[in-house]
């Protein structure tokens, strides 16, 4: 409980603390302009309604045949007339006002901005020197060379004399393991028997066996009779 009382109170000043918006002198001479301006338009408006209310006046009073009453209201209009042309005039002099107080403050915060960007830069420029940046220039430009040389050298083609030994070479390389793959099989003989593949047909061996059979008989010796 003591440690949230604590931090309770902790928040609360941090609250209290935070800044507030300082108001100023011109901020106080706007509201003033401004509640002024409200005013003269509240004012405008009744006037045009005097306006209307006159002319009305005017017209009901003529058609009454009242003229020289018709006659002092139109006067009354002329000069309401000439009152809210006064105050038109005033508000339009407000508004210039309000206007050129706001452009001076939109100034003054342009000129304030680049004070301040002006300050920045000039901390920045104390962090590095002229001399510092043409030295890192000087380093970029010599890397720069440098991989360049190397890309060169690792990029450059071979002639047409080293063309041809290389393709030599491979052709060697590629002969001799074709020797060495060779070694490695047993040995075929060179002759190899020829195999005749002889269809026979069954009517030809059945007179072959008869003939056999026949030259058998023919060759035994005759039995003598009993």
């Amino acid at each position: 409980m003591g440690n949230f009382s604590s931090s309770s109170s902790s928040k609360k000043g941090n609250i209290s603390a935070a800044p507030q918006a300082q108001i100023t002198e011109v901020d106080r001479t706007i509201l003033s302009l401004k509640t002024q301006r409200n005013k003269l338009n509240d004012q405008q408006k009744l006037l045009e309604t005097r306006i209307d209310r006159h002319q009305e006046v005017a017209r009901t009073l003529l058609k009454e045949g009242r003229k020289d009453r018709a006659l002092m209201a139109l006067k009354k209009k002329k000069m309401t007339e000439n009152q809210l042309s006064q105050l038109t005039a005033h508000i339009l002099n407000v508004e210039g006002l309000l206007s050129s107080i706001e452009t001076s403050k939109q100034q003054v915060r342009m000129v304030e901005a680049l004070q301040k960007g002006t300050e920045a830069l000039k901390q920045l420029q104390k962090l590095l020197s002229v001399d510092d940046v043409k030295k890192l220039m000087e380093d970029t430009a010599e890397a720069k060379a440098y991989q360049d040389e190397l890309k060169q050298l690792l990029g450059q083609s071979l002639s047409t004399e080293d063309d041809e030994a290389v393709a030599a070479e491979m052709s060697a390389l590629e002969e001799e393991e074709l020797q060495l793959q060779l070694a490695e099989f047993p040995k075929v003989p060179e002759t190899q028997p020829t195999i005749v593949h002889k269809v026979v047909n069954a009517n030809e061996v059945a007179k072959s066996l008869d003939d056999e059979q026949a030259e058998e008989e023919r060759e035994a010796p005759p039995m003598l009779a009993a």
